[in-house]
């Protein structure tokens, strides 16, 4: 639980910024004198972001990895293999431009020779621990996990699956560099964020808020406050989450065995969205609303199911979880 001391602690740092795609970014550069450019801007910002945190807690890596990938778009400009063999042509779906926004987390990638959107857009995040990028298209449906080998003010490479010259599979390195040559601006604007059933504390990092203890799924509400968890119980569980790695696991109320559901979570947008993508056996990504986020309550708005079995929009309540099992991730 979150103390009148741990509130001294923690200050919000920002948006903190949601994985393996298949396009990459750009920053575009105003070359008219006398006008600041968008990448000065968010240098600007994101140097003023790392001074508020540094006066209560210092970024994790992966706050300061996002803080870099969000200060510029992004090129895709080479793939290779683990002997730097070029493959950039049998994988070119992974070489395109990237536009990644701090404050709320969007994505959106762009075709590298026209400039048009891709059609891919979405919420990413990188670990806490800044091992990995996290993409969840919602636009084209996919989720990716990929691992980060480098970000500096000068590069960006993540390692993933990808195809040699004879088409099989094997572990690729996609390059970037920041692009500066036009403006970028996201075909689409994020969702509203209006739905409030409680307190949201904004002046603590949401992802310690959630791991600093366990969470039991109590209650599932539709919009007018009508009990509709029998309907729901899918989302009923013991919920794990682990703020240095950004690992959460699933458990069984019952049982306190794994669900087999797990991954990586982040919590973003002023403590308004939190999202997750699982890499277990049912794999997805999700992106669900808070609507209330302190130290005696969690909830989230999503779809779910009413008595006979139709669509609804759905209130999934959480308190801290006070029963016998301790639960320990399994990946």
């Amino acid at each position: 639980m979150f103390t009148k001391k741990s509130l001294s602690l923690f200050i919000l740092s920002g948006g903190l910024v949601l994985a393996g795609c298949s396009a990459n970014g750009s920053v575009s550069e105003d070359e008219e004198q006398g006008t600041t450019t968008q990448e000065e801007t968010s240098q600007v910002e994101n140097a003023s972001k790392t001074e508020e945190v540094a006066q209560g807690e210092e970024l994790s890596k992966g706050e300061e990895l996002s803080n870099i990938l969000t200060s510029t778009n992004w090129q895709g400009t080479e793939v290779y293999d683990e002997e730097g063999n070029d493959l950039t042509e049998e994988n070119s779906n992974f070489i395109g431009l990237a536009k990644y926004d701090q404050e709320t987390n969007r994505y959106e990638f762009f075709d590298k020779a026209t400039g048009e959107t891709r059609g891919d857009e979405g919420i990413f995040f990188i670990t806490n621990d800044g091992e990995k990028r996290i993409l969840i298209s919602q636009s084209m449906g996919y989720q990716a996990v990929v691992d980060i080998t480098e970000i500096t003010n000068e590069i960006f490479t993540y390692k993933r699956m990808g195809v040699d010259k004879d088409g099989n599979e094997v572990e690729v390195y996609v390059e970037h560099v920041p692009y500066t040559e036009a403006e970028l601006e996201f075909t689409n604007a994020g969702p509203e964020l209006t739905s409030e059933t409680g307190e949201i504390v904004k002046d603590i990092p949401g992802v310690r808020i959630l791991a600093d203890t366990l969470w039991n799924g109590t209650i599932v509400l539709d919009k007018d406050g009508n009990d509709v968890t029998e309907y729901n119980s899918n989302f009923i569980s013991i919920a794990k989450f682990d703020a240095e790695t950004s690992k959460y696991e699933f458990f069984d109320v019952t049982s306190g065995e794994s669900r087999g559901d797990f991954g990586y979570f982040d919590v973003i947008n002023d403590n308004k969205i939190r999202t997750h993508v699982s890499i277990g056996e049912n794999k997805y990504g999700a992106a669900l609303e808070i609507t209330e986020l302190n130290d005696e309550r969690f909830t989230y708005k999503r779809m779910g199911k009413d008595a006979d079995g139709n669509d609804i929009e759905i209130f999934v309540e959480h308190e801290p979880y006070e029963g016998e099992f301790n639960p320990t991730f399994g990946f």
